[in-house]
């Protein structure tokens, strides 16, 4: 499968310059991350909530970490919960099971990213499936997120 169209059309759009990566397949950004032989603080991980009227909102994070839930229902003054498989397969129509691309503002939904990511020096996300990652600068990731809020949303697995 490769790109996502919506991905692939949205970093064309912002005219972002980036690599396409095939790994072996894998689940889970971590296996990913160790597979593809990168830094899982570089590998960023998209995960999708809802509040309790719908409204989507993807916390992006390294694959290092995991939400801090409590966190995100504080900066957002909501309770938020992981949606469901159904949900994110609605939301990413173009997409593999589980292989969600990191850059939900291109399928319209809201976008939190954690400031930690600022010390990796580029990014690796998923592409829409599970053999393909997309690598994008650090600039350009900053450019994608400006508009987006941010915080530290994320602490390391244990």
């Amino acid at each position: 499968m490769g790109v996502a169209v919506t991905l692939d059309n949205f970093l064309k759009t912002k005219d972002i310059d980036f690599d396409v990566v095939h790994h072996p397949y894998t689940e889970g950004s971590y296996n990913t991350a160790v597979s593809a032989n990168i830094p899982a603080t570089a590998l960023i991980k998209g995960v999708v909530f809802r509040d309790e009227d719908f409204h989507y909102t993807m916390a992006v994070i390294p694959a290092s970490n995991r939400v801090l839930r409590h966190t995100l229902n504080q900066v957002f003054d909501r309770h938020l919960v992981l949606a469901d498989e159904d949900e994110l397969e609605n939301i990413f129509f173009d997409c593999e099971h589980g292989a969600i691309p990191s850059f939900g503002q291109a399928y319209g939904i809201n976008v939190i990213w954690d400031e930690q990511l600022l010390e990796a020096p580029d990014f690796w996300l998923e592409a829409g499936d599970h053999e393909h990652l997309i690598h994008v600068s650090k600039a350009d990731f900053e450019r994608l997120m400006q508009s987006c809020m941010h915080d530290r949303i994320s602490g390391h697995r244990h």
